[in-house]
């Protein structure tokens, strides 16, 4: 019923097979592939960072690291843009937020987060197409 999902069918589709997958649990030797493969979170510096979401009904732009050394997470500074489905990397031991969705529109903005000054940067230039749901 979301109206982003129903504007586009390749991502009713992707919705679709995720359903699927998860409530036809007989069939999941049937649907093995790329999009159902086990991941290993990308680790920058023995941290792993959850950033920006759906939170309440919104996008945000919250970011937490977690500490594998302590096992607790703890805020850091938030992205200067609210981002569900964006896209993340690390180069460099800098962490990459690309794309996403704010909520209202699709993004092709990228910042670039420094764990050592715990800052952001958006000095990076954009994608040539908006894009969410990065992986």
């Amino acid at each position: 019923s979301d109206p982003l999902i129903k504007a586009d069918q390749r991502c009713r589709d992707l919705v679709d097979e995720a359903k699927d997958y998860l409530l036809l649990p007989h069939d999941r030797l049937n649907m093995q592939g790329p999009r159902t493969k086990r991941r290993k979170p990308v680790k920058s510096c023995e941290v792993l960072f959850a950033v920006g979401g759906w939170c309440s009904g919104d996008a945000i732009a919250s970011v937490e690291m977690f500490d594998s050394e302590t096992n607790q997470w703890k805020s850091v500074a938030s992205m200067s843009k609210r981002r569900c489905g964006v896209g993340v990397g690390v180069l460099n031991n800098l962490l990459y937020a690309v794309g996403g969705h704010d909520g209202v529109s699709y993004l092709n903005s990228v910042e670039r987060f420094d764990p050592q000054t715990n800052q952001w940067s958006n000095d990076i230039a954009p994608t040539s197409s908006c894009r969410t749901s990065v992986g």
